[in-house]
């Protein structure tokens, strides 16, 4: 299964990250062509007893790699890449996108 993790770290503006993602983000995210599956995690803690250093990590799932391919090229997935830069900025937040594979 082909993937990508979204990791956000902590906003300085929580209410207006969680309200933006929630309303506007998430919406777009989920009508990208052959989205399989949102997951959305919320990170309450590190293992280690530090700060997490993270504050979201969103998994999209795509299944085969064809679906997957279609789904980055989409227009969809391209306002959505756009949509999460610019409320990333305005909160305060860092995003990373990461390309996985499921064994």
């Amino acid at each position: 299964m082909h993937k990508l993790l979204v990791t956000y770290t902590r906003p300085n503006d929580i209410d207006g990250f969680e309200k933006h993602f929630r309303e506007v983000h998430a919406p777009m995210v989920r009508s990208i062509p052959g989205l399989k599956k949102l997951v959305i995690n919320r990170i309450t803690g590190n293992a280690l007893g530090s700060p997490p250093s993270l504050y979201l990590i969103a998994g999209l799932q795509f299944g085969p790699k064809e679906n997957y391919e279609a789904a980055m090229r989409s227009e969809e997935n391209i306002e959505a890449g756009r949509d999460a830069v610019e409320f990333c900025r305005a909160t305060g937040s860092q995003i990373e996108v990461l390309i996985a594979h499921e064994d």
